[in-house]
């Protein structure tokens, strides 16, 4: 028989995984906000700018750049596509693998949207400061290899 009584409060509290998801839902949702003159959420903008930083990317290699599963990645960037921002086409060398483009659009939205990115980023920097900053990227990056 499984006893509430035996659970640590305190331990809950500090659960990683808890305290990451609310820190993330907090964070995207400041991002969201900045970014809504643009039309694009936090997650369409950074998926637009890994698909512009790795042009004609596969939808295999943008959902392991982004720890993403081929459906998922598929599902998120068919918004981007129907808003004219991002080409997908089918490789030459393999027609079952599908090519990543951006469009002059989705560039034109990139430059619309990264001075509002900074914008969001820099105030989160300069808040808790840089070499906090720096620390917490490291300590994600260390989590992430540690669980992995």
């Amino acid at each position: 028989m499984c006893s509430l009584n035996s659970l640590d409060k305190e331990h809950i509290k500090n659960c990683a995984c808890g305290n990451l998801r609310k820190t993330t839902r907090t964070i995207t949702q400041f991002y969201d906000k900045i970014l809504q003159p643009t039309g694009l959420r936090s997650t369409q903008c950074l998926l637009l700018l890994d698909i512009y930083l790795n042009e004609n990317i596969s939808v295999c290699d943008l959902g392991d750049i982004l720890l993403m599963d081929q459906s998922t990645v598929t599902r998120n960037i068919q918004l981007l596509k129907k808003n004219g921002y991002i080409n997908i086409k089918k490789e030459e060398k393999d027609c079952r693998k599908k090519s990543i483009s951006i469009t002059d659009k989705g560039i034109k939205i990139i430059e619309v949207a990264t001075p509002l990115w900074n914008e969001a980023q820099n105030k989160i920097e300069n808040g808790i400061g840089k070499v906090r900053f720096e620390e917490l990227l490291k300590s994600l990056k260390d989590i992430e290899v540690l669980v992995k």
